[in-house]
C-alpha cells in the first residue's frame, strides 16, 4: 500500500443494483461497512450497518435479482435498516472518529466507482467535506500486482491470486456482506501492494 495511503478507510456497500444507467431504475444502498487500515498495517475500527429502503423498491425484479447476490432479505432491511436520512449522518459521524483518532484522509474501496458514486449522493456526501479524499482503488492495486491484463478483476478472483501467493487471506461465513467485502479489501491492499 502506498505510504501516502495510510491510514485510510477501507468501505463496501451492498446495494438494490447499480447507479442509474438511464433504464429508469436506480440501485440504493442497502447496506454499508468499513475498517480502517492503521499507519502500521492493522484493520480495526469495524462498522456496518443496513439502510431502510421503501418496500416497493426493495420488492422490484431489479432488487431481488441484486440481493439474490448478497444474500442480505427484504425483511432485514424493512426491520433492522436505519432510515437514509440516518444512515449517512451515523456514517459521516463514524469517519469524524476514526479521522480524529487515525489521522486517515483517504478512502478506499474495491471498484471505487460504483461504491463511490453512491456514497456521493444524498444523504451519504461523503467527500464533501474537504477532509476526505478518495484513495487508490483496491481493484487496480490487485489488477497491477496480477499483470494488469483485462478488467477486474473480481474480489474473489484478487483472493485466490493473494491466496496463491502465500497470503493467508480467508473469507468469513459472510461473504458478500459490505463489511467482510471491506475487511477483504483492505487485507488485499495491504498485502499486494508491496
Amino acid at each position: 500500500m502506498s505510504a501516502t495511503m495510510i491510514p485510510c478507510v477501507v468501505l463496501d456497500t451492498e446495494t438494490t443494483g447499480f447507479p442509474n444507467n438511464g433504464s429508469g431504475f436506480c440501485g440504493r444502498v442497502i447496506e454499508v461497512g468499513a475498517v480502517v487500515v492503521t499507519e502500521d498495517c492493522r484493520i480495526v475500527s469495524p462498522v456496518s450497518f443496513l439502510v431502510r429502503q421503501p418496500r416497493a423498491h426493495l420488492s422490484s425484479y431489479q432488487a431481488k435479482r441484486a440481493m439474490g447476490v448478497h444474500g442480505i432479505s427484504v425483511a432485514e432491511v424493512l426491520e433492522g435498516g436505519h432510515p437514509p436520512e440516518q444512515a449517512g449522518p451515523r456514517f459521516r459521524t463514524w469517519l469524524d472518529r476514526v479521522q480524529e483518532r487515525f489521522g486517515a484522509r483517504h478512502i478506499r474501496a474495491y471498484n471505487q466507482a460504483f461504491d463511490f458514486w453512491f456514497l456521493e449522493q444524498d444523504p451519504w456526501s461523503v467527500f464533501e467535506s474537504a477532509a476526505w479524499e478518495p484513495g487508490e482503488d483496491v481493484q487496480q492495486t490487485c489488477r497491477a500486482a496480477m499483470g494488469g491484463k483485462g478488467r477486474g478483476p473480481k474480489l474473489s478472483a484478487a483472493v485466490t491470486f493473494a491466496q496463491e501467493q502465500g497470503h493467508g487471506l480467508a473469507w468469513s461465513s459472510v461473504a458478500h456482506r459490505a463489511l467482510e467485502d471491506a475487511r477483504m479489501a483492505a487485507e488485499l491492499a495491504i498485502c499486494l501492494s508491496g
